[in-house]
This record gives C-alpha cells, structure tokens and sequence, in this order.
C-alpha cells in the first residue's frame, strides 16, 4: 500500500485515498483515469467472452441484437476455413490479454510483483500479436471490407505492435519512462475499437435518419442472412442472376438504415459507418494519449531518473540515453539527471553502495 507523504486536502480526499492507495496510486486522477479507460476496456472485453460460443452465439443463425456478429458476416465465417480460423484466433487471444492488461497498468502490481509483471507483459504481448494475424486474416470482409476499412485497421495493428516492439527495446535498455509512454501510445491504439463502437453505431443512426444512404451486398450474403430464397427475391429481384448461376457474383443495392427490422440493411448502416468510425476513433485516440504524456512530465522525468540510475548500475553507456531517446536519435540537448543539478555526482544504488556515474562513463 502506498503511504502518502503529504496530508489530505479534505475529509473526501482522505476518504478516496482508501480507495486508491492500496491499488498503488499516489494521486486520485491518475486513479480516475485508470478507472475510466482501464474499466471501460474490461468491461467491453468481459460483455464479449460469450462471443468464444462461436457457433451457438458469435455466428447463430438466430442472433439476438448486438449479442452476434454483424448480419452477414458470418457467411464467411462459416463457409471459408481461412476466415474461420482467423475470427476464432482473434477473439480467443484479444479477449484474454484485454483482461490480463489491466493487471500491467495497476501499480501496486507492478511494484510489489515485479516477476508477474514482466511474464504477464510478455503474455499480453503474445496474445496481442496472434490477434492481429488473425486480424489480418479477416480483414478483407470485416464490416463489408472497404478500403477504408482495411486501411484502417491496418493502420491500427501496425501502430499498435510497432508501439510495443518500441516499448519493449526501451525496457531491455533499461528506460523505463520511454517504456511507460510506448506502451500507453500502443494500448491506447489497441482500444480505439471501443471508441469506434460508441462512433459507429452513432453514425449508424444518423445516416438512418437521414434516409438517404445505400451501398451494394452480395447476393450470396443476402442469401445467407435470409437462408431462404423467397424473401431474398421480393426486396431485391436483382438477386435472380445469383440464383439462375448466370452471375454468381451478383450484387444488390442496399439501403443502409436501422429503421426496420430487415438485418441487410442494419449490417449495411453498420458496414458503411465502421469505416469513417474506426479513423476517427484513431485520431481521438492518437491526439489523446499524446495530450496525456505531455500533461505527466513530471512523471516522466522521475522515471528517467530511476532509468539513469539502473542503467549505472548495469554498466550501460550513456546512463539516462541508453534506450530510445530523442536527445539521441534527434538534436535535442542531452539530458541531465536530477542527481548532476545539484553539486554531487553520486547517487545509491539499490544495494546501499554508492555509484560514480563519472567513473562509469569513462570505464
């Protein structure tokens, strides 16, 4: 339990430091945060471990609202083993390391269970990279594969995992508040889908209200969706050349509404918003996670601090700059630990003996 060092404001500030102090927070925004974003990504991973009955829920031919995957997309799913494969891999990985890393940004865990941290990080890592394969493997039908869609998730794979790799050479370099700040950048791209969710399915209405949006399906997905080919033919009678073989490619023009209960056109408002969604939830959470890291640097410099002297102690050059730092890869004046502001250029180590960080440079 962390132990205050400065008295309480107030009786509520008193009150809130039981509850955030034995969790390893030393300031109450910092838990609110955690809270927040930390909350939300594991309630939004724990409301869709139902989604591991793949076929009794994710892709049920009876689907209960919002508790399914997106009408139509299970016709891949079920009829080409590549997408099978792919959707079963993403969301049986995704799923736990969702959950397993809120443990890493909790810190009375990261600081009284330094060994699980390091092997839950490295299991979340994993985990997380398996789903993107499987992400990749999917992407050219998910929410009706556009352009904007793949290009979109694409981008967000790709940001996240090169955030990790960066994350995780920092922290073998020792440079702890790099590591912190690659992480979050790459864990904050990662959740930009619950924001795209809340985007999307506003979006959705909106263009339903508008009541002028249409986009084309495939004939053979509309099939699916209906299982039956009556219907199929009396909303889209384009449909015909699908069923006759003379193009089995046949597509059919959808409007794109959530105002009845035809599921074609609710997967087409879902579809033709998930693309526009999943930039924009991108930038927020881009612009954000930036706003955040440079509203803490405080805190990043405290934690340069303890990199500087671990890094001593490990006998790595350029203690403080051993990792990715910007003073070493751009023009940036080279950093000055707390310890050389002041007269002495000394500073304990972990184990009580003092470390000469001038003598260390020039061994």
């Amino acid at each position: 339990m962390v132990q205050p060092t400065r008295p309480p404001k107030n009786s509520l500030n008193a009150t809130m430091r039981k509850l955030y102090n034995p969790l390893g927070f030393t300031r109450f925004y910092n838990f609110i945060l955690w809270f927040i974003f930390a909350g939300a990504l594991f309630g939004f991973v724990l409301a869709r471990f139902m989604y591991l009955n793949f076929s009794g829920i994710f892709c049920s031919r009876s689907p209960s609202p919002g508790n399914s995957a997106a009408p139509g997309e299970c016709y891949y799913y079920v009829n080409f083993n590549q997408y099978k494969v792919g959707i079963i891999m993403h969301l049986a990985t995704i799923l736990p390391a969702g959950v397993l890393v809120v443990l890493q940004f909790t810190p009375a865990i990261r600081h009284k269970a330094i060994m699980f941290h390091r092997i839950n990080g490295y299991v979340v890592l994993m985990l997380y990279v398996v789903s993107m394969v499987g992400c990749f493997m999917i992407i050219r039908h998910a929410f009706g594969g556009g352009l904007d869609t793949q290009a979109g998730l694409a981008t967000i794979a790709i940001a996240s995992i090169v955030s990790f790799v960066l994350s995780y050479i920092n922290i073998k370099r020792l440079q702890i508040e790099q590591h912190r700040a690659w992480m979050l950048r790459g864990w904050f791209y990662a959740g930009c889908i619950i924001t795209e969710r809340i985007i999307q399915i506003s979006a959705a209405q909106i263009i339903s209200k508008a009541n002028n949006y249409f986009t084309t399906r495939p004939c053979y997905q509309i099939d699916y969706i209906y299982n039956t080919r009556e219907p199929v033919l009396a909303i889209y009678p384009e449909c015909e050349a699908y069923y006759s073989g003379t193009n089995p490619g046949q597509q059919a023009l959808v409007h794109a509404t959530m105002n009845n209960d035809n599921p074609v056109e609710i997967g087409a408002a879902l579809g033709i918003s998930f693309g526009m969604a999943i930039w924009l939830a991108f930038a927020i959470h881009a612009i954000g996670v930036e706003i955040y890291l440079h509203l803490t640097p405080r805190e990043a410099e405290r934690l340069r601090n303890v990199s500087y002297q671990r890094q001593l102690e490990a006998g790595m050059r350029n203690a403080g700059s051993a990792g990715l730092t910007v003073n070493r890869l751009g023009d940036a004046e080279d950093w000055v630990p707390q310890q050389r502001k002041g007269s002495e250029n000394t500073l304990v180590g972990h184990n009580g003996a003092a470390v000469n960080d001038k003598q260390q440079q020039t061994s």
